[in-house]
């Protein structure tokens, strides 16, 4: 399988095994590669202390559901196996994807708990796609009223419903023919019994990302389910923000933040500890 890997600068010389981040795009279920987040990649194997493993999967039209979520299956089950290869620790291995990406990495941890794997220690979620079936919830209701947005101003509307008008889309592409309220489709639909299993969680999202309100819904599941959670949503930002790394500080400041819940997690040194060496 092909893969690209980014090992953290801590990992060199180091004979402790480190954790593992299985990186999952983003794109729409239909476009970029893995080569269009090394930066992020780069940027979150130096903040989390992790080894950092993107790769390509198949993308719709040509290969709809659930290729994409087999492909990311795969590769967790090659990272597992080639564990020593790598010079990870099999037992500390979490999922992480931006949009789309999310979605693959939140069903691939739906998948492994029903599977009575529990291969997935963490999951990492920039702005996730969980509700493709857009239908109402106990904790989800869409509306343009739970943003701030001035009368006049267009063009943030424009931008909020814009992502919106394209999930529609990308349904008739990535899940044609598929119960759209399937968990492996739509993570919200997940069962409470699924729910309460997830792994300790972190949800990053974007005041004016039309996925707001649905990331918002999921990361309330994790809560009543007792899943450890930590949430953030930057203010003034849309969709996609944290690829605008050395252009946007709260890029900067929201892999700083997943870097410390991250460690926290999986009990391993701060960034303070280890430049205090």
């Amino acid at each position: 399988m092909r893969a690209r890997v980014f090992y953290p600068d801590e990992s060199q010389g180091s004979a402790e095994k480190a954790p593992v981040i299985l990186y999952i795009h983003g794109g729409g279920f239909i476009g970029t590669t893995f080569e269009t987040v090394k930066n992020t990649c780069r940027g979150i194997a130096h903040k989390t202390g992790a080894v950092v493993v993107a790769f390509p999967y198949s993308l719709a039209p040509e290969k709809p559901f659930p290729h994409a979520l087999i492909d990311g299956l795969a590769m967790l089950g090659w990272i597992r196996d080639n564990a020593d290869l790598l010079g990870v620790d099999q037992e500390k291995i979490a999922v992480m994807g931006d949009s789309s990406g999310a979605n693959i990495a939140t069903a691939m941890t739906i998948f492994d708990i029903e599977s009575d794997n529990h291969w997935i220690k963490q999951q990492i979620l920039l702005y996730p796609i969980v509700n493709m079936a857009m239908k109402e919830t106990a904790e989800y209701k869409w509306s343009l009223d739970e943003y701030d947005i001035h009368d006049n101003d267009e063009m943030i509307t424009f931008i909020v419903k814009s992502l919106g008008i394209g999930v529609h889309y990308i349904n008739k592409l990535y899940a044609k023919d598929v119960d759209l309220k399937d968990p492996l489709v739509s993570p919200l639909f997940a069962s409470n019994k699924t729910i309460q299993q997830m792994p300790p969680t972190i949800i990053v999202t974007a005041e004016y990302d039309f996925l707001r309100i649905e990331s918002e819904a999921y990361a309330k599941r994790l809560v009543t389910n007792g899943v450890p959670i930590s949430f953030f949503r930057y203010r003034g930002l849309d969709h996609g923000f944290v690829d605008k790394i050395g252009i946007l500080p709260q890029s900067e400041d929201a892999l700083r933040e997943i870097g410390i819940r991250f460690r926290k997690n999986f009990g391993l040194s701060t960034m303070a500890d280890i430049e205090g060496k």
